[in-house]
């Protein structure tokens, strides 16, 4: 007999309309909790990451790590950075990497 872990889903929240200023109070605001914002015209998507996709989050990062290391490319982790066009958008990619074109 086989068991599975209940975990809760993803969860994942849409609004439109939404200014630039609210869009950066709300990260201020929201910073010290584990939800991601993303930004884009108006429009912002705030996200509850599941269990899953923080184990899934960390495999890809290795993987990158991994090959990068293989290859001997160097890299630059940065994380969960969050990344502005101002006015326009904002994004908080889970994992991100800088690659120096060589």
């Amino acid at each position: 007999m086989s068991s599975k872990i209940f975990t809760p889903p993803e969860e994942k929240i849409t609004l439109s309309g939404i200014s630039w200023q609210t869009y950066e109070t709300l990260l201020k605001e929201l910073s010290h909790r584990r939800l991601r914002l993303t930004y884009n015209r108006g429009t912002l998507e705030i996200m509850a990451p599941s269990p899953e996709h923080e184990l899934y989050k960390k495999v890809l990062g290795r993987f990158v790590e991994t090959i990068a290391e293989e290859l001997e490319i160097n890299i630059y982790p940065l994380g969960s950075t969050t990344f502005q066009r101002p006015q326009l958008s904002g994004a908080e990619p889970d994992e991100c990497f800088y690659l120096q074109n060589p």
